[in-house]
């Protein structure tokens, strides 16, 4: 069931077990047990505060016996939020996470490189990979268990064939190989594809990935409360799973939302019961567009993910965000060892620090001209580059006890109180 009477049968789902969500609709005039057409576009949205005004349990929709797990998502902005699955909310993810491009068989090895704790992306593929029929290796994230060199000798050793990660865990996967004299094109030749998720993936990187270790990269997108909301093709192209959520793309200006366009997404799940998520806004800006142009023959929406709407900085009037810097600065990398970029703005100054291998950083150094004519000459800014050593940010293993292990920041704003690049502790998986 899907369209108009999946969406009016988990909106009254919602109001007559959710407690938060049923007094919420309350106060704004809502009664989603008399549906019309146009109620709809009259539902509050769902945002991550009130995701953290209802713990622990006040978006809890089914009785707690139905739980079959709970998650939580990894705190990245504020503090971790609930997320509640029954066992058919699990087969339900299961199902939709084969949905990517990537192709999952009997004769996959697939190496799972992201936490198992309390966030759903590696029990998404861990337990899409078993129903495909594949061997699943649980690498988990990075612990004292599982430093770089053994995650290494696991791709090697056991003749993986599809990797599951961060973007940025394939660049140190690469520095590392490379420091052990491997060459990540030769010597993992099992391996076929990456599927990627956890960060926002420029077209630019993306390719500078595929070309480092000559395999094809699927992203994947979604959240600890959505789990996966879209996946790449076989054409490449990123694709929203239209029959399981509708989609809205709110625009920020009119309070208006439609299925197409840009603007911020807001996602209601059709199937979703033990924690509801109707009109839920991702805090996402998005491009959506009509997919059934796609070469792959899909007709679901294909989106482009510009990343977080408080991420976004402006420069001469124009709109940027941190994917659009890390674009230009792969763009003109294209071809080189690992390299690590991270920046700082102010105004329309851009201070860029990358951060290469000893056997790369003459060729970064020499590309260093090309690159700053391009963040010029495409985002309207003046830089200032330094190429630092390798380990100056990105140290391969764990450090100090007391170090946590965060998604990296790869650009921030001056004056701004927040970490910059920062990958260097250990994992504690949150």
């Amino acid at each position: 069931m899907t369209g108009h009477d999946a969406t009016a049968a988990i909106v009254a789902h919602a109001y007559r077990n959710s407690p938060y969500l049923r007094s919420k609709y309350r106060a704004a005039g809502v009664d989603p047990t008399s549906w019309s057409d146009e109620l709809f576009g009259r539902l509050p949205f769902t945002t991550k505060d009130d995701l953290r005004l209802a713990y622990p349990d006040g978006l809890l929709a089914v009785d707690p016996g139905e739980v079959a797990v709970i998650h939580e998502s990894s705190g990245t902005t504020g503090e971790p939020t609930p997320a509640y699955f029954t066992r058919g909310d699990i087969d339900e993810w299961l199902d939709r996470m084969l949905f990517n491009g990537v192709g999952l068989s009997e004769r996959d090895v697939v190496l799972v490189k992201t936490p198992y704790s309390m966030l759903t992306t590696a029990h998404q593929m861990h337990g899409a990979a078993q129903r495909a029929g594949a061997t699943v290796i649980p690498a988990g994230n990075r612990t004292e268990l599982m430093p770089y060199s053994r995650a290494l000798r696991l791709l090697r050793d056991y003749r993986v064939t599809v990797a599951y990660c961060m973007p940025v865990e394939l660049m140190l996967f690469a520095r590392r190989a490379l420091a052990a004299g491997l060459d990540p094109t030769k010597d993992f030749p099992a391996l076929r594809a990456a599927v990627v998720n956890g960060e926002v993936l420029s077209p630019a990187k993306k390719r500078f990935l595929e070309e480092l270790w000559s395999i094809t990269l699927f992203p994947d997108y979604g959240s600890t409360e959505t789990t996966t909301l879209g996946g790449a093709c076989t054409a490449g192209a990123l694709h929203l799973w239209s029959d399981r959520f509708l989609f809205e793309v709110l625009d920020e200006a009119t309070g208006r939302s439609s299925p197409y366009g840009s603007g911020e997404l807001v996602v209601t799940s059709y199937h979703r019961r033990a924690m509801p998520i109707v009109r839920y806004r991702m805090g996402d800006i998005v491009t959506v567009l009509d997919g059934a142009s796609c070469p792959c023959g899909s007709d679901r929406p294909r989106v482009t993910v510009h990343g977080r709407a408080a991420d976004r900085f402006t420069v001469g009037g124009r709109q940027l965000f941190p994917i659009d810097v890390e674009d230009v600065v792969y763009g003109e990398l294209f071809g080189c060892e690992p390299v690590f970029w991270s920046g700082e703005v102010d105004g329309d100054r851009l201070a860029l620090v990358l951060e290469a291998t000893d056997s790369g950083a003459a060729e970064v150094r020499r590309r260093a001209d090309g690159l700053a004519a391009a963040v010029d000459s495409r985002l309207g800014m003046r830089s200032a580059i330094s190429v630092v050593p390798p380990g100056t940010s990105m140290t391969l293993d764990r450090q100090a006890e007391q170090e946590a292990m965060f998604k990296p920041v790869y650009l921030r704003m001056r004056g701004q109180n927040r970490r910059g690049l920062d990958y260097s502790g250990p994992s504690q998986e949150n």
